[in-house]
């Protein structure tokens, strides 16, 4: 039943990818093995949305783990553990939940022995920055951990690194691009297991940077970003040599007037309640990674059961053919609206 369940949600979350986003670009599916225990590790720019893009754009079930406070809420922590998400608890979440960590690692252990994929966003943490921040060891404490108790078990790295050219905005672009394996095994020494962890940090945090438009200098992170069309950060191999050379470039200055759109109108007139209820959520968030996440589940949740409102409204007074071809035309209208906004 589980996984009846979950066929249909990961259907359903790339409808409404599909639906959210104007382009979704995937490179390199074919570096994730198949048959083998994968641990993915990749930048975490956007909350739960990279999640999201990480497990729906790749072939095989693969068990996310998160932040431990987003499953405080049991609603949210029925939805997230039936969709395979895992809770990994820092100090931040109270001193004494880091014991809860060793059951989580010892099912790590166990799913890696089931060549199960495991995620993990090694940063520890999200932010909108165009840059790979410091590599934390947490996931070494995972991967060295299940080749101690099962040397046998082959276990593939896989870093993938998240591009967004407008992260917050609906109907914007995002690019996902999978790297080459990395074998744990070969980085695992018994003798010198600090060395160990040392080495396997620098090759992911190497990988990444090359996966991820990579800016390093932070202080001058907002400064350089004006140098770039927006779309280019979705492309990380030309973002970073544009990098390279950037004193011979003058910054660019996107034309703010984008003209009247009336499908826009259109759509905004026909969702009128749900845009409220966005509205309303808008100034409590409190970190703008969560802005993207949020507008998706408004997306998936909120507008297809007001249209679906409207239609039994409609056909009570027009008649069932009218309808459905309502809302047919309100899916239609913001698909389009999706894949033409500016």
């Amino acid at each position: 039943m589980k996984s009846i369940w979950q066929f249909f949600v990961k259907i359903y979350l790339q409808i409404g990818l599909f639906f959210f986003y104007k382009k979704i670009l995937v490179y390199g599916k074919e570096n994730i093995p198949k048959g083998k225990a994968v641990f993915f590790v990749g930048n975490h720019q956007n909350s739960v949305i990279d999640s999201l893009l990480a497990c729906t754009t790749n072939d095989i079930k693969t068990y996310v783990l998160s932040s431990a406070h987003i499953f405080k809420n049991p609603i949210y922590n029925f939805l997230l553990s039936s969709i395979n998400m895992l809770p990994i608890y820092r100090i931040r979440d109270g001193f004494e939940t880091l014991t809860n960590n060793e059951a989580i690692f010892k099912h790590c252990f166990d799913l890696l022995d089931e060549k199960k994929a495991l995620l993990i966003y090694p940063e520890g943490n999200h932010n909108l920055q165009h840059r790979v921040r410091v590599i934390g060891k947490g996931f070494t404490r995972i991967i060295f951990g299940a080749i101690e108790r099962n040397p046998d078990n082959e276990i593939d790295i896989i870093p993938f690194g998240l591009n967004y050219n407008n992260p917050t905005a609906y109907a914007s672009k995002a690019s996902l691009y999978f790297g080459k394996p990395i074998s744990a095994n070969e980085y695992y020494n018994n003798f010198d297991k600090n060395n160990s962890v040392k080495e396997i940090k620098a090759e992911v945090s190497k990988q990444l940077k090359l996966l991820t438009t990579h800016i390093e200098d932070i202080e001058k992170h907002d400064e350089i970003v004006k140098f770039f069309d927006k779309d280019e950060f979705l492309d990380p191999i030309k973002a970073n040599e544009k990098l390279n050379n950037l004193d011979n470039l003058s910054p660019i200055y996107p034309s703010q007037n984008k003209g009247f759109n009336p499908l826009l109108l259109l759509v905004k007139i026909n969702s009128f309640f749900p845009l409220l209820i966005w509205n309303h959520f808008k100034p409590t968030i409190k970190e703008k990674e969560y802005i993207a996440t949020i507008k998706f589940v408004l997306g998936i949740t909120v507008f297809p059961i007001f249209y679906f409102i409207q239609k039994s409204i409609i056909t009570y007074f027009f008649g069932n053919t009218v309808g459905w071809i309502y809302i047919i035309l309100s899916f239609l209208m913001v698909l389009i609206l999706t894949k033409t906004k500016k």
